[in-house]
């Protein structure tokens, strides 16, 4: 019997998951709610209560400040539950969905895609031959004009919550947990951030809410011994691992665009884990720390001072 699921929410996010598990035979989008109903079209329901009587997992794709509330509420009622990023606009709200997915019997996962994209999954593969000393991350925005909500913190919870969140999971994903944050605000959502982590490597992050879309505008650049590896957002992985040896570059940009992004991915494993082919490969656990530390350069940023995480 397949696996029912219904959407909260059906912006742009939600129709690139309806894409992929549409793909899936083990999955049926069985309804959705959206505030807008023609948005939800022919499965439209009436509200999230009744959502949730006619599925067996939810997709949480509703605005941002939104997603803490429905994640709960969904949890609440035996639902498997894919919260997109992030799982909440603050660390109250962080730390109750956690409680709540931690105590349910049911699958919690938090849509932070990019650990699936195979840049940054060969990025990981590398780091296991040439281990990083430091590393310099960018992630820009082109502007906070489309959609028009982009610029409403009372629907994003504000800039960091809504691109650069990514960089937070991936810092970890990629080097671990992180020990302490030091943040400057130089404009409303420019920021210079200090990051040290809990093995001794440290990292600096740039993100600017209206840089332009120069390319590219998401970028990790990464220094070990006689080591250097580069990323061109999704798109492209330049290295050179030995003091002698070649630059090599591979490239992406032909592959689909849900796989590219890591949708495809971890829409599949989602669906694995539901039914019983391995754990959610992005945790509730997960989703807090990514807010933890958004919140953290909140912190910093706004008292001038390094914030210690424990």
């Amino acid at each position: 019997m397949a696996v029912r699921v219904g959407f909260a929410g059906c912006g742009y996010i939600a129709g690139v998951h309806m894409a992929n598990l549409k793909r899936d035979a083990r999955a049926e989008i069985t309804c959705a709610y959206d505030p807008e109903v023609s948005r939800a079209g022919a499965i439209a329901v009436k509200d999230f209560d009744t959502l949730l009587s006619r599925v067996d997992a939810v997709y949480v794709t509703a605005p941002n400040t939104l997603h803490a509330e429905l994640a709960r509420k969904a949890v609440a009622a035996g639902k498997h539950v894919f919260c997109e990023k992030p799982m909440a606009t603050t660390l109250d709200g962080a730390r109750q969905a956690l409680e709540a997915a931690q105590a349910a019997r049911t699958v919690f996962q938090v849509g932070f895609n990019r650990r699936f994209a195979p840049v940054y999954r060969r990025v990981k593969e590398l780091l296991q031959t040439a281990p990083a000393h430091c590393a310099h991350l960018k992630m820009n925005r082109g502007e906070l004009l489309r959609p028009v909500w982009t610029a409403d913190e009372q629907i994003t919870g504000g800039f960091l919550f809504e691109t650069p969140i990514h960089m937070f999971d991936m810092m970890r994903f990629q080097f671990g947990e992180v020990g302490a944050i030091d943040a400057r605000l130089s404009r409303a959502n420019d920021f210079s951030m200090l990051i040290e982590f809990q093995n001794g490597l440290h990292a600096t992050l740039v993100t600017s809410a209206d840089a332009s879309w120069f390319f590219p505008y998401e970028r990790i650049e990464i220094f070990g011994e006689y080591a250097t590896i580069e990323t061109e957002e999704v798109e492209a992985l330049r290295y050179r691992i030995g003091l002698d040896a070649p630059t090599r570059t591979e490239e992406y940009r032909d592959i689909a665009h849900e796989i590219k992004m890591g949708f495809a991915e971890g829409d599949r494993l989602f669906i694995d884990a539901i039914v019983g082919k391995g754990a959610p490969p992005v945790t509730a656990l997960d989703g807090y720390r990514a807010v933890e530390l958004a919140c953290a350069a909140y912190q910093s940023a706004r008292e001038k001072r390094r914030i210690t995480l424990t």
